[in-house]
């Protein structure tokens, strides 16, 4: 037998295809390296190589061996908390259900809706889709761009919704998302040699295209968010974006020091000019400053602050809280929810609460490792990009909840009612525990697929 049929038998048990080449080279430079010791020992090169071939083994068993260790597996790490987390969000609607409500059913739907869509995303090779970044970007801007324009809108204090048959929802909450994985696609689709050089004043400036592309798209993509209006998604959008580039840069710029400098330089620009705006507008300094102390404005501003505050100060270890509040129903948890984590509070105390926030910090903590263990860039991007945006949007829904936070317009994932914003949450995981699954054919893929 020689080398090319025994790698043929090895591969052959490997049904994992895109580790084949990268196994197959690995073992075929083992067995050079074991052949050209036995031909320096004075051994003739056809015996020494069937000789390294037998050092070697059974092909069948190697390759039987080797698709046991890289066959794909499930995160149950990263999918056993978000399991936690839907228990509670059903908990949640089961408090809330009444003769006069369909929020169990619609519950219901909304996570075998969610399951069969996550499933579906799951099985599919995130890789094929990195060429779709443009249309990703597309169908995002169209989802902002036709509200704005009056097209399949629904309008409730101020905020543009979209609407079609008969089904509401915040645009920004598939925008984002979609912006993120487009984001990932124009960042690692970043050449050097795709430039223009211009003689300016003696001086030569090269403007790289694709960087160029990158930059004004994500702009545009964060001015399209705040037509909504909506400052909350834009500024954890920025965010997601800020944190992405910046290990993006370090990890690939030769001059890192310097193009952070540039970056954090714009960004500390427009930082500034947002801190302005919101200072020259008293509404929104009031509402900032209320946030934090709500017994400042208690029948205003202050009033859902003064609400969360005697729910804390009244809620027991495990147990409904002793607050007409709680046992009359007074503090109304709408279907899409912001007082989530609070109304828990309240109802169930301050131990299950505890144990919510360990399972998101347990889901934050095992996606900041699946990022690390990526060897493909384009997913390693993607996870961080939706895992930034499921922590921040966690970290600042619980804080609001506890009078530690400003008042936003945001979520709890899994946790909080609302049916498109489970959904695409049950989307952004998929993603992530599909882009997991298929994380040792990272580098393989990317090298075949230039």
């Amino acid at each position: 037998m020689d080398i090319k049929n025994f790698l043929d038998d090895v591969c052959n048990e490997i049904k994992y295809k895109p580790v084949k080449k990268s196994i197959r080279e690995e073992l075929e430079q083992h067995i050079q390296d074991i052949k050209e010791d036995y031909i320096i020992k004075g051994m003739q090169e056809e015996k020494a190589e069937q000789k390294a071939i037998e050092q070697m083994g059974q092909a069948k068993d190697i390759g039987k061996r080797l698709n046991k260790v890289h066959k794909p597996k499930l995160d149950w790490g990263l999918l056993i908390p978000i399991i936690i987390l839907v228990i509670y969000g059903v908990f949640i609607a089961i408090c809330k259900q009444n003769s006069g409500n369909t929020i169990l059913k619609d519950t219901f739907i909304d996570m075998v809706t969610g399951l069969v869509i996550g499933v579906v995303i799951y099985f599919i090779d995130y890789r094929k889709i990195k060429k779709y970044s443009n249309l990703f970007y597309l169908i995002a801007s169209l989802l902002i761009f036709l509200p704005a324009i009056g097209m399949f809108t629904s309008t409730t204090n101020g905020v543009k919704y979209f609407r079609i048959a008969g089904y509401t929802f915040n645009t920004a909450i598939i925008a984002v998302p979609l912006f993120i994985i487009s984001f990932a696609g124009f960042l690692t689709d970043f050449n050097k040699k795709n430039k223009i050089d211009i003689n300016m004043l003696h001086l030569k400036v090269t403007i790289y295209k694709d960087l160029v592309k990158t930059i004004v798209f994500s702009i545009f993509s964060l001015l399209l968010i705040m037509t909504i209006p909506s400052m909350v998604n834009g500024m954890i959008l920025g965010i997601v974006y800020l944190i992405i580039a910046t290990l993006y840069i370090i990890k690939t710029s030769p001059k890192k020091v310097r193009t952070l400098l540039k970056m954090y330089g714009t960004m500390g620009i427009l930082v500034v000019g947002a801190m302005v705006y919101i200072g020259i507008q008293p509404y929104h300094f009031e509402r900032l400053v209320v946030s934090f102390h709500p017994e400042l404005d208690p029948e205003g501003l202050g009033y859902t602050g003064m609400l969360q505050k005697e729910v804390l100060q009244k809620a027991k270890l495990i147990g409904e809280a002793d607050t007409e509040i709680i046992k009359s129903n007074q503090f109304i948890i709408p279907k899409e929810s912001n007082f989530t984590f609070i109304y828990l509070i309240g109802k169930a105390g301050i131990i299950p609460a505890i144990i919510l926030i360990i399972a998101v910090i347990l889901i934050a903590i095992k996606i900041i490792i699946n990022s690390k263990l990526m060897k493909d860039s384009y997913g390693k991007v993607i996870v961080l990009g939706l895992g930034t945006l499921y922590i921040l949007q966690s970290i600042m829904s619980i804080l609001m909840n506890i009078n530690l936070g400003i008042q936003l317009n945001i979520n709890l994932p899994f946790v909080s009612l609302g049916g498109a914003y489970f959904v695409v949450n049950a989307i952004s995981i998929a993603f992530i525990l599909s882009i997991y699954r298929r994380k040792e054919g990272g580098k393989e893929y990317e090298q075949t697929s230039q």
